[in-house]
């Protein structure tokens, strides 16, 4: 018998997202179901939008610097085209402008925070230093496989230079690094291979680059899941994962809390630098985690009707 998420359990997250998320992840899970709008989503963006057209304010909920940045500005536009905002929207344009001139494009890469992340308390992972890019696989992937890849759903907006630079810097990549070992600059190598309008010359690489990673990596690593590669049935990588599938949704259904909501890794705190920083960044990953958790539940049917 299929392992279902009980319909007065679905209930129950449902408020959690609602009343202990943030009203962007109450936004979009409405928007999910069906019972809310791609402009209340919108809305509830904005908030965290730059007059630089940037994204900041603790979107990325360990950097809760006002400072746009390129981590959360990947957020911001995943979240915008999710919602298939207009390429006219003063949104996208501001997001779009701000990438093109946040580019380094010596090396074709978005830096994926710059030191204004020091404006507020921040994780330690987070702190800007000369030799941060050591840190991050010289953010050829994380964060700028994931901007690119957005980039893309609005081309004819985008400046064709910005696409030159970053497919220039994305080559580079590809011809000197055989596996992706990063949970996160595989989750954005994944966007990125999963995006329309890649050049031919670069799909197919990226794509073996992302197979291959998918199966070398460990599945043990907390920062990871298979639904990262498969988050819904008809995902192009879920063939590499599909053994995986079954179990991690039944612990996904098993792993639900009293309150409705999913539990944040006990491992991933940072309350040492800010106790009440890291509060209020926990209870923004509650809301997302447990808003996604619900997401892929139902792409996947696994809630009862």
């Amino acid at each position: 018998m299929t392992h279902t998420l009980p319909r007065n359990r679905f209930d129950a997250a449902c408020q959690f997202v609602a009343t202990q998320g943030r009203p962007l992840d109450a936004a979009l899970l409405a928007h999910g179901l069906g019972q809310g709008s791609a402009e209340a989503v919108m809305v509830a963006l904005i908030a965290f939008q730059n007059p630089d057209g940037g994204f900041g304010h603790g979107l990325e909920p360990d950097t809760r610097s006002p400072a746009s940045t390129a981590i959360a500005t990947s957020i911001g536009l995943r979240l915008l085209a999710r919602v298939e905002a207009p390429a006219h929207h003063p949104t996208v344009i501001g997001a779009i402008e701000w990438a093109a001139a946040a580019l380094d494009r010596e090396n074709g890469v978005w830096p994926i925070v710059g030191p204004d992340v020091a404006l507020a308390p921040h994780a330690p992972w987070w702190t800007w230093s000369e030799g941060f890019a050591a840190n991050w696989n010289g953010f050829r992937f994380n964060p700028t496989a994931e901007i690119l890849a957005h980039l893309y759903h609005w081309r004819e907006a985008t400046p064709a230079g910005l696409f030159d630079c970053a497919e220039a810097g994305l080559r580079r990549a590809l011809a000197e690094i055989p596996v992706l070992e990063s949970a996160y600059d595989l989750k954005c190598a994944i966007r990125l291979a999963e995006a329309d309008g890649l050049p031919a010359d670069l799909a197919k690489p990226l794509e073996a680059l992302v197979r291959r990673s998918i199966a070398a990596h460990d599945p043990a690593d907390d920062h990871a899941s298979p639904f990262d590669a498969a988050p819904t049935p008809a995902s192009p990588f879920a063939d590499v994962v599909d053994g995986r599938i079954e179990s991690a949704l039944n612990a996904l259904i098993d792993s639900q809390t009293e309150d409705g909501g999913w539990a944040w890794n006990p491992d991933w705190s940072w309350g040492f630098v800010d106790k009440k920083a890291w509060a209020a960044a926990h209870s923004d990953w509650r809301g997302w985690i447990s808003r996604e958790n619900l997401e892929t539940l139902m792409a996947y049917g696994r809630v009862d009707a």
